[in-house]
């Protein structure tokens, strides 16, 4: 094999692997021999999905980069998967596509997923194309799974001769039609789908992917939170945000276009509402997954793939009730109907709430918001506060009745009577200040919180008091909290001045952790696990779990919490952890004394796959080995 002196012309759309078949008609080598003169001797055994070594064939060619480029761009699957994958997996595919290494696995999955697993022409394209250039070639539009049909012509795509059922290419690409016939010799007829519906929904799908393999199209994040905010302009997001109505959203989508529709693409409504499915949708590493299903998605939001990455649409909720400041809504106060509350306290629950108070009469009142309408003259009145109280209390003592309060108050005798009540009996001319916690007012009646609050400040000081007294002047302030916690934390919220005054002062933090020492100890504790494991193996493959186990509950947490600065402990670790082969050559014997035991008069292989699930994932070599030895122990 020499260097490579030509390479093919290329035709609109079509498949990367049909061109290396084109290349390999012009060689005089095998097709694997081909193969390796163009992208070097790491070669799949399969139809080549993507180029490899383009390195070389630029070199080799004396072209520029950009012949490399346009190659990727319009022959392969990158530019479909391109803005689905995150820049690691860019990087990988990059590097996969420009230098001489292993296939990666990772990178075939990826595209075997929007990549249908037989490779298939539409007879139509076939004869236009035998026509325009004398050649029949591979299609990529042709070759994603979810499409059973030409977008361009509506006929049903094949794979095999209609006539004889022979595959019409190989598993490894080197058998391809170059002529509309089949390698029997039967002519493959065009047949086409005219249906002017059909034909454009077809057409509009098509564009969709187009605009999809544009360079200029945006990346994995762009396009995620492009979905995101659709979702929440849309109404799909809970409008706290924390919650994606991810099955409304499906569904309306599946009305929208049908399942006859959806099943045509290979999507099964069933199947999309499945837990599994849901918990999976619209999670950014998952969109790769099922690129069709996303691509309907932004046409569903905004018509096009083209509209959808034009947007700029942004996507916010209004604040609650607005940024104030709000009125006061009692009719006593001077300040009423006038802006003069300057702070809401928000609460969010199926709806939003907001607690108003008034600084000038106390008044506290609820209004409900988002996503209800906002109306300021709807409110629910929590408590009417010491000037409503006073007030009452003043003409209560003129020897007014709770019917002539109530006029003069513009209320009702049953909300004067409820503020009075704790009153009755009491000494005269007893009026409230506004220092109350506007709670204890809304949970005890504004009377009993005034009490309530005092009393309990002088009960909480006594308790800490008598616990640094009983525990003595070298007590810390957690021995102090322990004494009482709720009346602790209770005086460090409402009278934390007063507390930190009589409080011991604050312990230093602790030196910071010695990392390195602490790997060492760690190391050492491990090695006694290892030995111990490995002189009394688990019956399952032995993890790091295992070791961990033999030690204490504190060193495992504290390998959990700083195994990224435990080099040493690691090491150990990954070095004594089982791989899948060793583990399928320990369990031998022991699934040998199973078989032993059994009915079976043959360790066949699928009874050793039986016994020992290791044997379905361990490599080709251990496998043939465990097989071979299964033999000698037929009964």
């Amino acid at each position: 094999m020499g260097r490579i002196v030509a390479f093919p012309p290329t035709y609109p759309d079509e498949d990367f692997r049909s061109i290396v078949h084109r290349y390999h008609l012009q060689s005089p080598y095998t097709f694997t021999q081909s193969k390796r003169e163009l992208f070097g001797k790491h070669v799949p055994k399969k139809g080549m999905l993507y180029p490899k070594n383009l390195s070389q064939i630029i070199s080799q060619l004396g072209v520029t980069g950009l012949f490399a480029e346009r190659l990727i761009q319009n022959h392969t699957y990158y530019p479909f998967l391109r803005s689905f994958l995150s820049h690691d997996l860019l990087k990988q595919f990059q590097e996969a596509m420009y230098n001489d290494s292993h296939t990666s696995l990772l990178i075939i999955n990826t595209i075997q997923t929007s990549v249908h697993v037989n490779a298939r022409y539409c007879p139509e394209c076939m004869h236009e194309d035998y026509q325009r250039y004398q050649i029949v070639y591979l299609h990529r539009t042709h070759q994603f799974s979810f499409l059973s049909k030409c977008l361009v012509h509506g006929s049903k795509l094949i794979e095999v001769c209609p006539v004889c059922r022979t595959s019409l290419i190989n598993q490894t690409g080197s058998q391809m039609p170059i002529e509309p016939i089949c390698s029997n010799g039967h002519a493959i007829l065009p047949y086409a789908n005219s249906n002017p519906k059909i034909m454009g929904e077809n057409l509009q799908l098509l564009n969709d992917i187009t605009t999809l393999m544009n360079p200029d199209v945006g990346s994995l994040d762009t396009i995620h939170l492009k979905l995101v905010i659709q979702s929440g302009a849309k109404g799909y997001i809970h409008f706290r945000g924390d919650f994606i109505y991810k099955k409304r959203l499906l569904t309306d989508m599946v009305d929208y276009y049908g399942k006859p529709y959806l099943a045509s693409l290979g999507l099964s409504p069933d199947h999309l509402m499945r837990e599994k499915m849901l918990v999976r949708f619209l999670q950014k590493d998952s969109l790769k997954s099922n690129i069709i299903l996303y691509l309907l998605l932004m046409r569903f939001f905004a018509g096009s793939v083209e509209n959808f990455m034009k947007s700029n649409m942004s996507y916010a909720l209004p604040v609650p009730f607005g940024t104030g400041p709000w009125l006061c809504v009692n009719a006593l106060c001077s300040k009423y109907n006038k802006g003069v509350i300057k702070r809401v306290t928000r609460k969010a629950h199926e709806w939003v709430t907001g607690c108003f108070i008034c600084p000038h009469c106390g008044l506290i009142y609820t209004r409900t918001g988002f996503p209800k309408e906002e109306d300021e003259k709807q409110f629910t009145i929590d408590t009417m506060g010491p000037l409503f109280v006073n007030k009452a209390i003043h003409y209560y003592e003129k020897g007014l009745n709770f019917n002539e309060i109530a006029e003069h108050l513009n209320s009702n005798r049953n909300t004067v009577t409820k503020y009075l009540k704790p009153y009755i009996g009491q000494k005269p001319s007893k009026t409230y200040s506004n220092n109350v916690d506007p709670v204890a007012v809304i949970e005890l009646g504004f009377h009993q919180a005034v009490a309530a609050v005092q009393s309990k400040k002088e009960h909480c000081r006594n308790t800490i008091l008598e616990a640094i007294e009983v525990l003595g002047p070298h007590a810390s302030r957690p021995d102090i909290r322990k004494y009482n916690n709720h009346r602790y934390d209770w005086l460090m919220k409402n009278d934390r001045p007063w507390l930190e005054e009589h409080l011991p002062p604050r312990k230093r933090s602790p030196k910071k952790l010695d990392l390195e020492k602490l790997d060492e100890e760690i190391y050492v504790e491990m090695k006694k696990a290892v030995d111990i494991v490995k002189a009394n193996p688990p019956r399952k493959q032995i993890k790091i779990s295992n070791f961990l186990r033999e030690g204490n509950s504190c060193v495992q947490a504290r390998y959990y919490t700083f195994r990224q600065h435990l080099p040493l402990t690691r090491a150990l670790l990954e070095v004594n952890i089982e791989s899948i082969d060793d583990y399928a050559i320990r369990i031998f014997p022991i699934v040998v004394e199973r078989f032993l035991k059994s009915r079976y008069k043959r360790l066949s292989l699928k009874l050793l796959q039986k016994f020992g699930k290791v044997y379905k994932k361990c490599s080709v070599e251990i496998l043939k080995w465990a097989v071979s030895e299964a033999e000698r122990y037929a009964k």
